[in-house]
């Protein structure tokens, strides 16, 4: 399979909450970085496959529905993927959208993805999470 249908899989599985099928995706030493640094890496500067996967399944409580929408722009290069989208998700304990933007970096080798620098609205997200913490 290509890196940009791997890259492809990839969205389709997170829009499903589909965690075995992404499981598959990754190689056993796969690492995924939240950037820029300012958000803190949403807890966990680095996590590794398990530790990502369990950081979604917390995510589905909170947004129940994620929608990455088709690529604004993608840059291919060896073993590397660069894609500029936005998402759209619902989060009914909050009763608001979460439309945000993304920027992601995946490595990719031997047909799977060893690494994901995903960078999102930092302002946005600050704020989501500001609101999550006044709700409880």
């Amino acid at each position: 399979m290509s890196s940009t249908a791997i890259v492809s899989q990839y969205f389709e599985y997170i829009n499903a909450y589909n965690f075995d099928g992404l499981k598959s995706l990754f190689a056993a030493n796969f690492i995924h970085e939240f950037r820029p640094a300012s958000l803190g890496g949403m807890g966990i500067p680095v996590r590794n496959g398990p530790q990502f996967v369990d950081w979604l399944k917390n995510l589905q409580g909170l947004i129940v529905s994620l929608n990455f929408n088709a690529p604004v722009e993608t840059i291919v290069a060896d073993g590397s993927v660069v894609i500029h989208v936005h998402s759209n998700g619902e989060t009914p304990s909050l009763a608001k959208s979460f439309p945000n933007e993304h920027l992601f970096i995946f490595h990719i080798s031997g047909g799977k993805i060893t690494s994901i620098k995903e960078f999102m609205d930092s302002k946005y997200v600050a704020q989501l999470s500001e609101d999550e913490k006044s709700k409880a």
